[in-house]
């Protein structure tokens, strides 16, 4: 079996195996390496273990949605929690498709579903595109400054208004403050403030450290009703994780992340910082 970090493994249930062939023609048509039959899996006592490690030796997995996905028992086997903490830590692209109208367990909810059942081809350009602009988006000769440059950039795309960079207090470290604009469930407009920090990477993960620190920030500005957002090029250590549910919990903080995957996904959906910072 290859070991192939570029590789795009595609998981399907054996009902869907016919529009699993068609993606996978389509992509490899498009020189995306590309394995999805699971012939090539022994059929042994270890089969999930074999399943597990084509997740863990892809750069990508393609899952096909659909109600005999979750019905079968391979989904049992194939999305346990593990799955979904070990593409985290792995920075493995996770790509849910949607080829079948059925609930969606909420654990796929947190990416971005590409939707087959309404328009196949626009949602075959958008995987192809996903497939070959992620790999682009590398912060490797990032400087700490270029990081915080892009992060302005970065709100700015998505809408954010207000935004002030903040001076470094001591160990207070908190980049921006910045506001945002909708609506809420009812229609009414709604404000909220934000409290940003960045942290770029080289090496070491993001860490509980770090957290403490910008809690402490959080604190001492003492901002009503704030929420945080942590922007990072890496991703976050399982304790860290957890250390932001306990916090959000015990002090009532909204805190999101846009970490490792989840950012690249959010620069490749718009062609400015795309131009200006990647592909340029």
């Amino acid at each position: 079996m290859r070991n192939n970090r570029n590789r795009v493994f595609i998981s399907y249930s054996k009902r869907d195996s016919s529009i699993a062939h068609e993606i996978s023609t389509i992509l490899q048509q498009e020189n995306i390496d590309v394995i999805f039959d699971y012939k090539d899996i022994d059929n042994s006592e270890n089969i999930f273990n074999q399943i597990r490690y084509m997740y863990e030796s892809s750069e990508t997995v393609i899952i096909l949605l659909s109600q005999s996905l979750f019905s079968s028992n391979y989904s049992t086997y194939e999305f346990p929690k593990y799955f979904f903490e070990e593409a985290r830590k792995r920075k493995i692209n996770i790509i849910p498709v949607l080829v079948e109208k059925c609930q969606i367990p909420s654990d796929f909810l947190e990416y971005e579903i590409v939707n087959l059942t309404y328009d196949f081809n626009k949602g075959i350009q958008s995987i192809v595109r996903k497939l070959k602009i992620i790999p682009e988006i590398s912060f490797e000769h990032f400087s700490t400054r270029d990081f915080e440059e892009f992060t302005l950039d970065l709100l700015k795309e998505y809408g954010f208004k207000n935004i002030q960079e903040q001076p470094r207090i001591n160990d207070l470290a908190i980049d921006f403050i910045a506001e945002s604009y909708g609506k809420d469930v009812f229609g009414f407009p709604n404000k909220e403030t934000w409290i940003i920090e960045t942290k770029f990477y080289r090496h070491e993960r993001f860490s509980v450290n770090s957290l403490h620190q910008i809690i402490s920030s959080y604190n001492y500005i003492n901002k009503v009703d704030a929420k945080i957002l942590l922007i990072t090029n890496s991703v976050l250590t399982s304790v860290a994780e957890e250390f932001i549910d306990d916090v959000q919990r015990s002090q009532n903080i909204e805190i999101k992340v846009l970490d490792g995957a989840k950012l690249k996904k959010a620069v490749a959906n718009r062609k400015k910082l795309l131009n200006k910072y990647f592909l340029g």
